[in-house]
C-alpha cells in the first residue's frame, strides 16, 4: 500500500492531477521516495533512465548543453519546483536518453515512477492512459518552447 505523502503528492503533480482517486492509488503504488542535497545531478543529459521524476519538496533546473560550433555552451530550460516533475520520455519508450540534465538547486525529495510499469498501468486502462498521454502532451510542449527561449540567448 502507497504511502499518504506520495498520494497527496501525486494529487497536486502536474502530471496526474486531473486523474481520479482511483487511478491515483494504482499509479502510487508503483513509486517511491529519492532524497538528493543540493548540487546533485538526478540525471545527465544523454543518459538513460527509465525513470519520472516528481518533484515533493525542493528545486531542479533542467540544463541543456549545446554545442555551438567552435564553443559549447549551456541554457537553463526551466527550474522546476514542487509539484512539476521530469523524465517523461520514458513513458514512451524505455530507457530513453535524457533531452536535459536535472540539477538540484536545492536539497530535494522527488517521487521516482518507473516508466515501464506507469505504460503497462496505462495500457491495460485506457481511459486513464488517454488522459495523462493528453496532459504529458501539453506539458512536453510548454517544455519544448522554454527549451527554444532558452536556447535563443546563446546567440
Amino acid at each position: 500500500m502507497a504511502s499518504p505523502e506520495i498520494i497527496e503528492s501525486l494529487k497536486r503533480c502536474e502530471l496526474f492531477s486531473t486523474i481520479a482517486d482511483e487511478d491515483i492509488m494504482h499509479i502510487a503504488d508503483i513509486c517511491s521516495f529519492e532524497n538528493f542535497n543540493a548540487g546533485e545531478t538526478v540525471i545527465s543529459q544523454g543518459a538513460f533512465s527509465s525513470q519520472i521524476y516528481l518533484i515533493t519538496e525542493g528545486q531542479v533546473a533542467l540544463i541543456r548543453s549545446v554545442n555551438l560550433g567552435d564553443r559549447q555552451g549551456t541554457a537553463t530550460v526551466d527550474v522546476l519546483g514542487k509539484g512539476r516533475g521530469f523524465g517523461w520520455s520514458c513513458i514512451l519508450c524505455d530507457p530513453c536518453g535524457a533531452s536535459a540534465s536535472a540539477l538540484c538547486q536545492k536539497p530535494s525529495t522527488l517521487i521516482a515512477l518507473p516508466g515501464s510499469e506507469l505504460r503497462g498501468l496505462l495500457e491495460k486502462k485506457p481511459q486513464l492512459g488517454f488522459t495523462v498521454m493528453e496532459r504529458l502532451a501539453q506539458i512536453i510542449a510548454n517544455r519544448l518552447r522554454a527549451a527554444y527561449g532558452a536556447m535563443d540567448t546563446l546567440r
